[in-house]
């Protein structure tokens, strides 16, 4: 996404469809890295399986690191920063018209509080965690009652009595939230509120393009950081372009790889080729057949000479009118060109 360097006719403000876009990378995320990771226990499971088998924690505590970097940084979440957008401590007044003064006096206020700061990763990390957990007790319990015969003696009542009112509340409130987040994204886009979502307006931030005066404070900041302390940051900031070059890769091998890979589709066929079967040898004349030569023509009948009615296919591969090869096979039970032993049931029309 680039990023505004002027603050002129255009609004600082991104459009619904932007945020929807950067909320769609993050629920893209969470499954990639869970693919990736399923991927890679197949070759390490003793390292990786415990991972597999706790991703959602595993998958918090990294986007812990990482949005906490991306807050403290660049005032932005990853997929924010992806998309060229940023937090803001919202000021009391906008600004009408483009004033530099203004805009360096106010840059230092616009940056997050503390406060802001980790209420935006409770909120960034902290809610799709809970909300994946949820989802996942809600698939496991949400099924019917299990007979006295199957349930888990050790469960006590009370512990089935949490299990079925999580089952009853979940939905509702999976519901109440959805709904809330319909009410601000149409709020948002009728400019009603410039907040997105509901947290957004608790920790009185709102989402803005990055600006040039953003990116050139950030690198400011980034300089006066001794090397040590640069790796970290270099290494997460490489994320906006090596997490996107890593999922082409993997889904690019994986295609490669796959069955609909033209690479295997080409080899498939030339084992195919090989091992295909060749047609039978086609059964020539016996020399003591009296079919005579001129007759062996395509659409003529071999004992008259006559074109083809109601064609009959015999097992040598012959083809005669019914009459006559009726009349032949019944007497001498045999095939007129090869000789070869024929019986009537063996007759089969052909339907032209």
């Amino acid at each position: 996404m680039d990023i505004q360097l002027e603050s002129s006719s255009f609004t600082d403000k991104p459009s619904l469809f932007e945020l929807f876009a950067q909320d769609e990378l993050t629920d893209l995320l969470q499954p990639a890295v869970k693919y990736l990771l399923s991927i890679l226990a197949t070759r390490y499971p003793r390292y990786l399986i415990r991972l597999v088998n706790h991703h959602e924690e595993f998958y918090a505590l990294v986007m812990l690191v990482v949005e906490s970097h991306y807050l403290r940084s660049q005032n932005a979440s990853f997929t924010e920063s992806f998309y060229g957008l940023k937090r803001r401590n919202r000021p009391a007044f906008e600004l009408t018209q483009s004033a530099p003064f203004l805009d360096k006096h106010h840059q230092s206020f616009d940056k997050l509080t503390r406060g802001q700061i980790y209420g935006s990763l409770a909120f960034q990390v902290g809610v799709p965690y809970l909300r994946a957990k949820s989802k996942e007790l809600y698939d496991i319990w949400g099924g019917n009652e299990p007979s006295e015969l199957f349930r888990d003696q050790e469960q006590s009542e009370r512990e089935q009595s949490y299990k079925t009112l999580f089952k009853k509340v979940y939905p509702y409130a999976n519901l109440a939230l959805e709904a809330t987040f319909l009410s601000y994204n149409l709020r948002y886009m009728f400019n009603s509120t410039p907040f997105y979502r509901p947290w957004l307006q608790w920790l009185n931030v709102d989402i803005r393009r990055q600006t040039l005066s953003d990116v050139l404070q950030a690198s400011k900041s980034a300089q006066h950081k001794s090397l040590l302390r640069k790796i970290p940051s270099l290494l997460l900031s490489s994320l906006k372009t090596a997490l996107p070059v890593t999922l082409f890769i993997l889904k690019f091998l994986q295609w490669w790889y796959s069955n609909q890979s033209p690479r295997l589709q080409r080899e498939e066929a030339k084992k195919a080729n090989k091992t295909r079967m060749p047609p039978p040898a086609k059964l020539t004349k016996h020399p003591e057949s009296t079919v005579p030569d001129d007759k062996l023509k395509f659409g003529l009948d071999p004992l008259s000479g006559d074109p083809l009615e109601n064609p009959t296919l015999l097992p040598t591969g012959y083809v005669y009118s019914f009459k006559s090869v009726f009349d032949y096979v019944d007497k001498h039970h045999c095939c007129p060109v090869t000789l070869k032993p024929v019986k009537i049931t063996q007759l089969r029309k052909v339907l032209l």
